[in-house]
């Protein structure tokens, strides 16, 4: 009889214990400058925010259909966007720079050099863009701008082209990404981030530039753009709202949002804008 209650005792022990180290583990959070100042900007308006992984280029048919709410995800505004999308007012600077590895800055320096490169970017990107201006014709389009980073360090792509404020990050000693390198003095293009709407949606464009100017004067926007090392990035986003000014049709987004009660952003994943804590 003693056996068996020991080894009821054991076996509850190990139950118990096991239950407990399940309980420890905390998966893996999103986090990120865009997610923290989408948080941050939703608390203010009073609603709930949701975050819904998307591919890029698919992002504006997931805003269309409802599927998502926000493209809030370092958005570049282009004159293209502004004329498909409704923008907030830019919140975040940014540049499109070339990667290469370390061991290939000197064979493209230049933009020249890199005409018979691979080259590789997001699809649907600013990157894209730029491979298309610049004429590149050896070009092999990744799903996100992860992949792209992802190509040049296994050899299979010679250069990235992509945001500046992850390349920023991730060519660094302290990441899996610290053989490659920036290449110096060369910025394609100079950029500005904003948060997209459904076209003609003006109130919910007003509410969060509004929230937005709020957060600026209050420490807020700062606090939250220095935890991630980008306060010299931002962008003055003073505003005055236009709320009275609405018709009831431009108002009509916004109020749909709110009696949801709930926001659903489209992002895809890059550090530091929206990426995955260690779990």
């Amino acid at each position: 009889m003693k056996k068996r209650i020991i080894a009821v005792i054991l076996a509850v022990v190990m139950i118990v214990g096991t239950v407990s180290a399940f309980a420890a583990c905390t998966p893996s959070e999103l986090i990120g400058f865009d997610v923290d100042l989408a948080k941050a900007v939703a608390e203010e308006l009073g609603v709930k925010v949701e975050f819904q992984l998307i591919s890029w280029d698919a992002k504006e048919t997931e805003l269309e259909s409802k599927s998502i709410d926000l493209i809030w995800n370092g958005l570049t505004i282009t004159a293209e966007r502004e004329a498909n999308m409704q923008i907030s007012t830019p919140y975040l600077n940014n540049k499109q720079v070339a990667v290469v590895k370390k061991s290939d800055l000197s064979k493209y320096a230049t933009a020249e050099s890199m005409k018979n490169a691979t080259v590789t970017f997001e699809l649907g990107s600013a990157g894209e863009d730029v491979a298309i201006e610049q004429g590149f014709s050896n070009t092999v389009g990744a799903s996100s701008q992860m992949m792209a980073l992802t190509d040049v360090l296994s050899g299979s792509s010679d250069v990235v082209i992509l945001d500046s404020v992850l390349a920023n990050f991730y060519c660094n000693a302290d990441t899996k990404f610290s053989d490659l390198a920036i290449v110096p003095d060369l910025v394609f293009v100079e950029e500005k981030y904003g948060i997209a709407a459904r076209k003609g949606d003006l109130g919910t464009i007003d509410k969060i530039n509004t929230a937005l100017a709020t957060l600026q004067s209050n420490g807020k926007l700062a606090e939250i753009a220095k935890v991630y090392g980008l306060e010299s990035e931002l962008c003055d986003v003073s505003y005055t709202s236009v709320w009275d000014t609405l018709s009831d049709e431009e108002k009509s987004g916004w109020e749909y949002l709110a009696n949801k009660g709930t926001i659903v952003i489209g992002y895809t994943l890059y550090a530091p804008i929206a990426y995955k804590s260690e779990a």
